[in-house]
C-alpha cells in the first residue's frame, strides 16, 4: 500500500435553472464600469416607442444590469473568444 493520498474525484454541484430568470435579448452595451472590485454591465435593447404626440421612435431600453468580479471577466472573455472563433470564418489567407 501507498501512503500518497487518493486524488480527490471533482465534485458535481448541481445546477438549478429558477423558473422566473428571464432571457434578455440584447444589442446595446449601455455601460462597463468598474466598481470597488467588480465590473457593473448594463446591456440594452432597442424598441419601438411612442412619443407623447403620437410619433413612433426608436428608445433604448436597459435589459439587463450584471456585475461580477475580475475572474468572471476572464472565464466570460475566455468563452466568448471561443464562441466567436467558432462561428467566424478564418481569414481569406488561412483557407487552402
Amino acid at each position: 500500500m501507498s501512503d500518497d493520498p487518493k486524488p480527490a474525484s471533482p465534485k458535481l454541484v448541481p445546477l438549478r435553472e429558477p423558473e422566473h430568470v428571464p432571457v434578455r435579448v440584447v444589442n446595446r452595451a449601455i455601460s462597463i464600469d468598474w466598481i470597488g472590485s467588480q465590473f457593473d454591465v448594463v446591456l440594452g435593447t432597442t424598441m419601438i416607442g411612442v412619443t407623447p404626440s403620437g410619433e413612433p421612435e426608436e428608445q433604448m431600453v436597459i435589459a439587463a444590469r450584471l456585475r461580477f468580479d475580475l475572474e468572471m471577466a476572464r472565464i466570460l472573455h475566455d468563452r466568448l473568444t471561443h464562441a466567436i472563433g467558432a462561428v467566424t470564418p478564418p481569414p481569406k489567407e488561412q483557407v487552402n
